[in-house]
């Protein structure tokens, strides 16, 4: 939850809810039932449920980020939060100037539970005054920031390391991903402060696995040197601390680093380690040797990431379905290496929760139908209840394999189908309103196939075999219809889709008319949904805003490139999802100012509303979101032409993005392409 200086208590006129004095327990009690981001809101009603809101197990969950796009207004925030009278336990400081007399350290600090630093400015001296006031901390999360560290001389005084391995004795997680400058010494110095850790983060290091590198720095070959190398950061030296805290330590993150199955299966051996979670994402060197060793000695693994890494074959797949059957969740994103003979062997994994096989490119539907299930078969599917996250975007489904997938998790809260277009179709979106009624996630991005039909459930009958609604048209013999159409393809489908639209409208309309086997379900049917990207979907109208757009607890909407959306179905929008927060209507090009206007006016708690390249909005919207988007604090502008740059420079109370080419944000910043993937070897068939 980030909370800015813009989010201002609103104050409302109080009539009914000021005669009601409800007991301060039962208010907590009241809000216990609601997110993070609801409460917020809730504590603007009256004081008394402000107070209410203040209670510890609720602040607790709520952190104060602070930095960009609000580093320039980083005095201002400083001075209310001086005179600030609540509490707060939790700091995010974001691409920020720190220094060790902002008053934010000696109000905040000794009560600070997490204090995370990323990409900040700060000296090596300044860190360690901070530090000295955080007498409670928990969490320390020090990401991408060199200035610190690039001396060497960073906690270089005995008498530091003593006063605040005291201090941290409560301190349970350390972080230090993406600092460049971490050697050996500065490793050794900063763990040695922190006496009780159970979880380490070196994702992104640049970490020496190489024998060869570690005798340079270190000709005696001994780890127990008295003083550790200022120039590198090696495995050896790591591996060192790992065995000294092996008894406490229980999650570990190497993601991003050149470790590989040598390293991994050393690390895993390590006496007394009984690790319960392990990221190992982007990790390009990791090859079936150190999957060996990792399922041989980690059986108590709960978490396992390999997203990205390109290694992991179906050989890997099988050591770890075989020996770590206490994993909860399973990440193997983007593994280009697996084949639907490796996801065979997932279905040993009773207790999964989390599966992502998003990306693998040689999976097909059959990896679903005869992958994780024996013999498909939809009347005797056995369903998987404790599965809570499945994400399969970008993969070669068939209808069948989504139909599996609604049948099999009924206890489902987050699908994600992205760019799955031959899965995803009316029909099998269908299946998902009808089996998965507890999601609380649905992203369906680029999927073309689905259109007002499947969304509104009109025309799209609860019976087996589900068409698109076909439009027929009267008999009429006229001279017009003798002719011969010059049309493209591209111009005929456009006459198609409106006439689709139009008879899907009309079914909706038509409430006089009894329900028959036309009707199927409905996205309404989703209650608790909070997140929904429907983004590239361009056969969604206006027609399924109106008839098919009512949560109560939604939160984000993704709608960009959705072309047919108009004013007409951001009125519908906006009075049927008022929870709504973050907003993106990207490359909408049929939006107008009223449909902004709507937004503006009606949706009280939007914090990021995205428009770019909406070629019809001009000043005018810029008008209403300046006089009542009062919790607005982005807007992404970009390529709208119609406006001004003088009418976008007079939104000073939020961060307008308007400058920035569209290149720098969607192509990945210095992406580098992983290896090919290694041939195949043949497995034995599942047991």
């Amino acid at each position: 939850v980030t909370i800015t200086s813009d989010n201002k208590a609103r104050i409302h006129n109080m009539t009914d809810l000021e005669s009601i004095h409800l007991p301060i327990d039962i208010i907590i009690h009241i809000l216990s039932y609601l997110p993070t981001s609801d409460r917020m809101s809730a504590r603007l009603v009256s004081h008394s449920w402000r107070e209410a809101s203040l209670a510890m197990k609720f602040v607790d969950q709520e952190a104060l980020v602070l930095g960009r796009p609000r580093a320039y207004n980083l005095c201002r925030i400083m001075e209310i939060l001086q005179h600030s009278t609540r509490p707060f336990y939790h700091f995010v400081f974001r691409e920020v100037e720190l220094k060790k007399n902002m008053p934010v350290w000696d109000q905040y600090g000794p009560h600070m539970k997490s204090l995370v630093l990323l990409c900040c400015d700060l000296s090596e001296k300044t860190l360690v005054e901070i530090l000295k006031y955080c007498s409670s901390l928990k969490v320390l999360r020090i990401n991408a920031c060199r200035e610190c560290l690039m001396s060497g001389r960073l906690l270089e005084d005995e008498n530091d390391i003593k006063e605040l391995s005291e201090t941290f004795q409560n301190l349970q997680e350390l972080s230090l991903g993406y600092n460049r400058f971490l050697s050996d010494a500065l490793f050794n110095r900063l763990v040695s402060i922190c006496l009780n850790l159970k979880s380490l983060s070196l994702m992104g290091c640049q970490i020496s696995f190489h024998s060869g590198l570690y005798k340079k720095f270190y000709p005696r070959n001994r780890i127990t040197l008295p003083e550790a190398s200022n120039s590198v950061l090696t495995f050896l030296n790591t591996l060192h601390y790992l065995k000294r805290q092996a008894h406490k330590l229980k999650h570990l993150n190497f993601g991003y680093t050149l470790i590989d199955g040598t390293a991994l299966a050393t690390l895993s051996s390590v006496e007394d380690l009984k690790l319960e979670s392990l990221m190992l994402q982007g990790c390009y060197q990791l090859t079936i040797e150190g999957i060996k060793g990792l399922t041989q000695h980690q059986t108590s693994l709960k978490v396992l990431d390999l997203s990205f890494c390109v290694r992991i074959t179906d050989a890997s797949l099988l050591c770890i379905c075989k020996n770590l059957t206490k994993l909860e969740t399973l990440r193997i994103k983007r593994c280009r290496a697996v084949t639907d003979t490796g996801v065979q062997y997932i279905r040993l994994l009773e207790n999964l929760k989390e599966l992502d096989i998003s990306e693998d490119e040689q999976l097909t539907g059959d990896c679903i139908t005869h992958g994780l299930y024996e013999d498909y078969d939809m009347e005797k599917i056995v369903q998987k209840r404790n599965m809570q996250i499945f994400s399969a975007n970008a993969l070669h489904l068939h209808e069948e394999s989504v139909e599996c997938i609604s049948r099999s998790f009924p206890n489902l809260r987050v699908l994600e189908l992205s760019y799955c277009f031959s899965g995803v179709t009316d029909k099998t979106i269908q299946m998902i309103f009808k089996e998965l009624v507890h999601l609380q996630t649905l992203k369906i991005s680029h999927c073309d196939k689905v259109s007002d039909v499947g969304l509104t459930g009109m025309g799209a009958g609860n019976h087996e075999s589900v068409e698109s609604i076909q439009v027929v048209y009267k008999p009429e013999i006229t001279e017009t219809r003798l002719r011969i159409s010059l049309r493209s393809r591209a111009e005929e489908e456009i006459v198609r889709d409106a006439d689709r639209k139009r008879e899907v409208m009309n079914l909706c309309e038509n409430v006089s008319r009894p329900l028959d086997m036309k009707t199927g379900f409905s996205l309404i049917r989703l209650k608790r949904l909070r997140e929904l990207d429907l983004s590239g979907c361009n056969r969604i109208t206006d027609v399924s805003l109106k008839h098919a757009f009512a949560f109560p607890e939604l939160k984000i909407l993704n709608l960009s490139q959705c072309q047919q959306v108009t004013h007409v179905g951001l009125d519908y929008l906006s009075r049927n999802n008022p929870a709504i927060e973050d907003l993106n209507l990207n490359q909408c090009h049929n939006i107008s100012d009223i449909g902004i206007s709507y937004l503006a006016q009606r949706l009280h708690r939007l914090k990021r509303l995205l428009i770019q390249g909406c070629s019809q909005l001009t000043d005018h919207t810029l008008d209403s979101i300046k006089v009542y988007c009062k919790s607005l604090h982005y807007l992404d502008t970009r390529y709208c032409r119609g406006m001004t740059v003088a009418g976008l420079e007079s939104l000073t109370h939020l961060y307008v993005d308007w400058i920035k080419h569209i290149d720098d944000i969607v192509s990945p910043e210095n992406e580098i392409l992983p290896p090919p993937a290694p041939p195949l070897p043949s497995l034995p068939s599942l047991p």
